[in-house]
């Protein structure tokens, strides 16, 4: 009798122990039906306009995916803007791994290495680790540096796409075929690299939106994509091919560890709309309350962008818009994606506190 009263005892303790444990787990998991819930509440009732489309994403599975906007829907491409750094700071990273590209190198030891010494270089000191974490200073060809390469934080479209340059000389390809081979091998049809105007572009990729500026009243884009602004700015996505991408990056899966790990370490403190931020590779980074954010958005004419990831909850977020806001007020042109970044953070702060 006394052994099978302590059998029955440990039984109980077991059994509440596990109780408590998977009811702690449950506790502590995200609530996504309610990040859902407020993400399409700031969509639907923000009284600024809003043309786009968004997709949140759990271990790489949609678990939202919202349009909103006239011929706005699930299979609608977008100029993605400044997201098109990500890729571009990818796919030299793939260089890295590959051996043809040093990171320390100098930018001019990749494009004049047959020039002659009267030629026009970049300052020679400018190296890819500072064209990816825009701390280079360079300005175009002729012009002296802003700065010491390294010094300083400015953010650099240029020096982007002299990113692109240094891919055409390594890989001997234009960057739009190598764009274009990167989404065949990862299966991201939804990702184009094309020039020339939108209405041309549309020729070739029907799903393209129609970028639109606020200004009086909402008004077509005059945007015309060319070749130098493709690693820059001007490659265009889906909001669920730009997610494939992102889940596919943050799960190691296109680049060695080694350089993951130095795309997402935070290389130089940036001011930004949003505070304690830091930039890598392509990425802006944060770590507030032991959540760790990898971010960026975008801006060009007739387009909005912005992608979020969150490595703890393995949650990301992409939103790509074809509204481009009054830049007169730069604390509205940016207040949805305040709003939605802010309720997904506050939801998983409050699982990462506990």
């Amino acid at each position: 009798m006394f052994f099978r009263l302590c059998l029955i005892f440990c039984l109980m303790y077991s059994l509440a122990t596990a109780n408590y444990s998977f009811g702690k787990e449950i506790k502590n998991e995200v609530d996504l039906e309610s990040i859902n819930s407020s993400i399409k509440a700031v969509i639907n009732n923000t009284s600024i306009p809003f043309s786009g489309s968004v997709i949140l994403l759990k271990q790489g599975k949609p678990i939202l995916e919202l349009q909103k906007g006239n011929g706005i829907n699930a299979e609608s491409k977008f100029v993605i803007a400044s997201l098109s750094k990500q890729i571009t700071a990818t796919l030299i990273l793939q260089a890295v791994d590959n051996g043809k590209i040093d990171l320390s190198d100098s930018l001019n030891h990749y494009l004049y290495k047959s020039s002659s010494p009267s030629e026009k270089k970049y300052d020679d000191s400018i190296t890819i680790h500072h064209l990816l974490t825009h701390t280079s200073g360079v300005q175009p060809l002729g012009k002296p540096n802003l700065f010491a390469p390294g010094t300083q934080f400015k953010y650099s479209n240029l020096g982007y796409s002299l990113l692109g340059n240094v891919l055409e000389q390594v890989n001997s390809q234009p960057f739009d075929k190598q764009l274009s081979a990167f989404s065949a091998k990862n299966k991201l049809d939804g990702i184009h690299a094309s020039v020339g105007s939108i209405k041309n572009i549309q020729q070739t990729v029907s799903e393209l939106a129609t970028g639109l500026n606020e200004i009086n009243k909402l008004t077509p884009s005059n945007l015309i994509i060319n070749a130098s602004q493709l690693p820059s700015g001007g490659l265009i996505a889906s909001t669920s091919a730009f997610a494939s991408f992102q889940h596919l990056l943050h799960s190691r899966k296109l680049i060695s560890p080694e350089s993951y790990q130095l795309m997402t370490q935070p290389h130089t403190k940036i001011k930004f709309l949003w505070p304690n931020m830091s930039y890598g590779y392509g990425l802006r980074i944060n770590k507030d309350n032991n959540l760790t954010e990898y971010s960026h958005t975008g801006y060009v004419s007739g387009y909005m962008s912005m992608s979020l990831h969150y490595p703890e909850h393995e949650i990301d977020l992409v939103m790509l818009e074809n509204l481009a806001l009054n830049l007169n007020d730069l604390d509205r042109v940016f207040e949805i994606h305040n709003q939605i970044r802010q309720t997904i953070q506050r939801h998983l702060k409050v699982i990462s506190s506990k």
